[in-house]
Formats: structure tokens, C-alpha cells, sequence
């Protein structure tokens, strides 16, 4: 059972709807992505007080009340050494699919580069970023939308995405990032699929060689769910 020391109610859940209808309408004019590496300041801009007045209470929130085991990074600042990856596209099921700009820390991108470059020579295979840095408001953005999703379920949604201040996404000291296949893989509805590439293979073997390692295992005792596609850069 939950904690009952942050309660939701009927208007915090229209709060949450009207503020993701409003991120909707930015991201469709927004076509490099600038929204991961939005500032606070510029996300509060977009909302009325009401609505931040509730992004500011869920802020609070001690995610260790609803089973969440991970540390707390805090939230940094977004740095000013970001590489942009961009044109990334893959194909899934027929179709091209692009994916937005993403950002690094540029050691982080160089790493990653050098792990691609290997990852080809051996398997003729290469891995996209499907996610790299997030600013601490984007993460906040990104724990809103599955909190949607989950009905509005702490428990469940802290399973699959970290409060800011808890997420490796926007830790650019040790950098996370998702991979996604040039196939396709992962997708959010068959993610353990990830497993069975011979991508994930190569990883368990060689990402440590360019200071990549998993963050989320199986089984692991944070109280998140296993990420194969999820590595922090630790070096």
C-alpha cells in the first residue's frame, strides 16, 4: 500500500493533464529538442501557479516512502559542454523512425563513440542514444508523463523513472544513457526484447572496456525495474 503523506486529488490530476497538454504543444514546435535540457525557470514560465505549485510539492516528494532503493544525486546544473546528437534515425516494423536531438557531456559522447566504433568492428552492429542528458525539469517532465500513465500511481511510476535529484539522466558526472538498436529495440511495450540482441551481448562483455555499466540489473534491490538498455558512464 502507499504512503499517504502525499495525496492526489481529482484537481492535482487535472493539474498534471493541463501541464502535459502544454509540454505537447511545445514539443510539437520543438524540433531539437531543447526541452531535455530545459532550465526550471523556463519550465515554471509555461505553467500557471497552480501548476506549480503542485511540480514544487511533488518535488518534496522522498521517493524511499514508495519503495524507491537508489541514491540521491541532487540536481546539478545543466552543463555547458553538451555535444548534440542528431539525424538519428532507425527502423522498426517497415517504418523509419527518427529519434530527437539527444545530449552528452562531451567525454561521455567520446566514450560512447569509441564504444560504437568497437561494437562495429566486431558485429557490424551500432547503437543509437535513445535518451541521453535530461535537465533536472525535464526529468520532472518525464516522471509527470508515466505518471499519467500509471494513473497517477507513485509506486509503480518511481519502478520505472526517478524523481529530479535521483535520475542518472541528468548526473553528467557519471552520465546514463538509453540505447536503442538500429532495429528498433527496445520499445517501451517489449523492452526485455533488448536481452536477446546481440547488442546487449556485446555490452556485458565490452562496455566497461569505455567505462559503461548497468545500472539496473536483474535482479537488483533499488526497487526499479530491470533496464538493459540503461548504462551510467563511471569513468
Amino acid at each position: 500500500m502507499e504512503k499517504s503523506r502525499f495525496s492526489i486529488s481529482s484537481s492535482d490530476k487535472k493539474l498534471v493533464i493541463s501541464i502535459l497538454e502544454k509540454i505537447k504543444e511545445k514539443e510539437g514546435k520543438d524540433r531539437s529538442n531543447k526541452l531535455a535540457i530545459i532550465s526550471f525557470d523556463s519550465f515554471f514560465d509555461l505553467l500557471t501557479q497552480n501548476e506549480k505549485k503542485l511540480v514544487k510539492r511533488i518535488q518534496k516528494i522522498n521517493p524511499r516512502d514508495y519503495g524507491f532503493k537508489g541514491h540521491y544525486l541532487g540536481e546539478q546544473n545543466i552543463p555547458k559542454n553538451l555535444i548534440v546528437i542528431s539525424n538519428q534515425k532507425y527502423k522498426f516494423e517497415g517504418k523509419i523512425k527518427k529519434i530527437k536531438n539527444q545530449y552528452l557531456p562531451k567525454k561521455v559522447f567520446n566514450a560512447y563513440i569509441e564504444l560504437n566504433k568497437a561494437l562495429y568492428k566486431d558485429s557490424k552492429k551500432k547503437l543509437l542514444i535513445e535518451s541521453g542528458y535530461r535537465s533536472p525539469a525535464y526529468q520532472m517532465i518525464v516522471f509527470l508523463k508515466y505518471f499519467n500513465f500509471y494513473k497517477f500511481n507513485f509506486s509503480k511510476t518511481l519502478k520505472r523513472v526517478a524523481l529530479p535529484g535521483y535520475s542518472e539522466h541528468s548526473y553528467p558526472q557519471k552520465q546514463a544513457v538509453d540505447f536503442i538498436t538500429a532495429e528498433g529495440i527496445p520499445q517501451d511495450e517489449s523492452s526485455l526484447d533488448f536481452t536477446e540482441t546481440n547488442e546487449y551481448k556485446w555490452l556485458l562483455k565490452n562496455a566497461h572496456r569505455f567505462g559503461f555499466y548497468q545500472s539496473y540489473p536483474y535482479p537488483n534491490k533499488l526497487g526499479i525495474i530491470f533496464e538493459s538498455w540503461h548504462w551510467q558512464f563511471r569513468k
